[in-house]
């Protein structure tokens, strides 16, 4: 009798290899598979970490027990291997630190998400936005790329940031596109590049998009001459979402169980399924710009998507992501749903070197700021 359920709890578990090896295989697969056609292998790929762990979690498991299964998720970790290094950074002894070299080019990337302006003065009429100006006057980068910059019309109400970064910060070559205005338009808020170095031209393109969305999403680029060397360098805001309250709602109430369970799950994965097709849109524009750039480009943005997904691997193509070259850990930029959520990215043009690559952590937007040392070519 022992013996019956020792070989049946064994086969259990060779069965649940199968399965968590299978679909980890199938989240790798995100990378290379157009999430327009195939949206659910693109939601697979979501949750990529959590599979990989369960692999790497049998693997370790099938060793222990000295059992030749152990084999199933090492092949399964050797097939992903390029995806596991794209979520992982294995440089725990790189140079992270807030001095900067005399010859190097720091960029920093934030989505700032408006100066917490909208969700910080309703409630209590405050807001984390001279907080957040401190914090970038503290690490004082050369360049900066931000999302979701708030600007206003009536500084009555709100402070006016262009200004500010301008005259108090020293940024005083900037590229700012406009892609959200209240229909008051009290405020706008869009993407926007601050430079100290003196910007020759500037470009946008617009996305096009949802037609609930009633924005106009789009990529920029400015090339920057520093110390008469030219970088080309982008930023952008890919396809969102764009869960409202309601979809949050849902979710809670997806987690209690009930009869309308299956009817909340459609709409939120039609959610996924149109953000996938959108953001696959958005990276082949964004691909074509960055492969016809006659500088060595820097791209730098909130690509709302994971390191193994399809986006991340078409915009990335041969270069350089700088936190995988020179950070160590997951690397998590986004402070809500799961732990393991790298979305804001600093990709260089491979003859770009890369000497550090900072994530830190201030509490003071839902984003969390990505901040690397460029070398750029003689």
């Amino acid at each position: 009798m022992a013996s019956m359920l020792r070989s049946l709890t064994k086969r259990l578990f060779v069965l649940l290899t199968f399965a968590i090896t299978a679909l980890f295989l199938l989240s790798c697969a995100a990378w290379f598979i157009e999430p327009g056609k195939h949206w659910y292998i693109a939601l697979l790929g979501v949750g990529f970490a959590f599979l990989f762990f369960a692999t790497c979690t049998m693997l370790i498991f099938w060793i222990v027990l000295r059992s030749k299964w152990f084999l199933l998720p090492l092949a399964a970790m050797a097939i992903g291997w390029k995806p596991i290094n794209a979520f992982i950074a294995f440089h725990p002894f790189t140079l992270q630190s807030q001095q900067k070299k005399p010859s190097s080019l720091r960029v920093m990337q934030w989505n700032v998400a408006r100066f917490d302006e909208m969700r910080g003065r309703p409630r209590s009429g405050k807001s984390k936005r001279k907080q957040i100006l401190e914090y970038i006057r503290k690490e004082n980068p050369d360049i900066i790329c931000m999302q979701e910059f708030l600007e206003t019309n009536d500084s009555k109400l709100f402070d006016e940031n262009i200004p500010y970064f301008r005259d108090s910060l020293g940024y005083r070559y900037f590229y700012y596109a406009m892609d959200h205005r209240r229909p008051d338009r009290v405020y706008e808020h869009g993407i926007a590049i601050f430079s100290k170095y003196p910007i020759r031209k500037t470009h946008r393109r617009k996305f096009g998009g949802p037609r609930e969305q009633k924005a106009d999403e789009s990529f920029i680029y400015v090339d920057i001459a520093v110390n008469g060397k030219m970088v080309r360098v982008f930023t952008t805001h890919l396809q969102s979402l764009l869960f409202t309250n309601a979809e949050f709602r849902k979710f809670e109430e997806i987690k209690q169980g009930g009869d309308s369970t299956i009817e909340k799950s459609k709409d939120i994965f039609l959610k996924f399924r149109n953000a996938y097709g959108f953001r696959q849109q958005q990276a082949e524009m964004i691909r074509k710009e960055l492969d016809a750039s006659p500088h060595p480009a820097i791209i730098c943005g909130d690509f709302n998507d994971v390191p193994n997904s399809f986006v991340y691997h078409r915009i990335k193509g041969n270069r350089k992501d700088a936190f995988t070259r020179r950070g160590f850990g997951i690397g998590r930029t986004y402070s809500a749903l799961s732990p393991t959520l790298r979305i804001d990215y600093i990709m260089t043009s491979k003859e770009i070197g890369v000497l550090q690559c900072r994530n830190p952590h201030p509490p003071l937007s839902d984003h969390f700021p990505v901040i690397a040392d460029l070398l750029l070519p003689d």
